[in-house]
């Protein structure tokens, strides 16, 4: 009797524990799954997808970070007639590189695209500014800070 009430048990955790894998359509094969999978920057293969987008800064978003240097820049560049939102890299990174990016500055930027929760958006690999260019991450989205 002991012994079927430890079976119990043990088929009850298994089970509990593959609803949230479940949940995050994972099976647990060989990748990341969960909401770790969804940060991931680029999937294995991923630079043949890179892109370029060349336009105006129509917007320069600072996000959260831990300190000030840390928080992650968007900017939302306008290129053929729609705004594209691209991810650069923490401020502190561009500040370091001498980029300075500001509404109405053209940019050229080379970068892969990513579709998520957040909406459609371009994760840069390198930035260009005038006569300032800048690495943000290598070709499998593996960033340079």
């Amino acid at each position: 009797m002991k012994v079927l009430g430890i079976v119990v048990v043990m088929c009850m955790f298994g089970w509990w524990g593959a609803i949230p894998a479940a949940a995050q359509g994972c099976c647990h094969h060989n990748h990341q799954c969960g909401p770790q999978a969804r940060r991931s920057p680029a999937p294995s293969g991923q630079s043949a997808n890179l892109q370029t987008v060349e336009g105006k800064i129509a917007e320069v978003d600072y996000l959260a970070g831990a300190t000030a240097d840390s928080g992650m820049v968007e900017v939302r560049v306008q290129a053929g007639g729609q705004a594209q939102l691209v991810r650069l890299a923490p401020a502190g990174f561009l500040k370091q590189g001498g980029l300075h990016l500001r509404e109405g500055d053209v940019v050229v930027v080379k970068g892969f695209p990513v579709s998520g929760m957040e909406g459609d958006l371009v994760v840069a690999t390198e930035v260009h500014k005038g006569d300032v260019s800048l690495s943000l991450r290598d070709t499998q989205g593996r960033p340079a800070w």
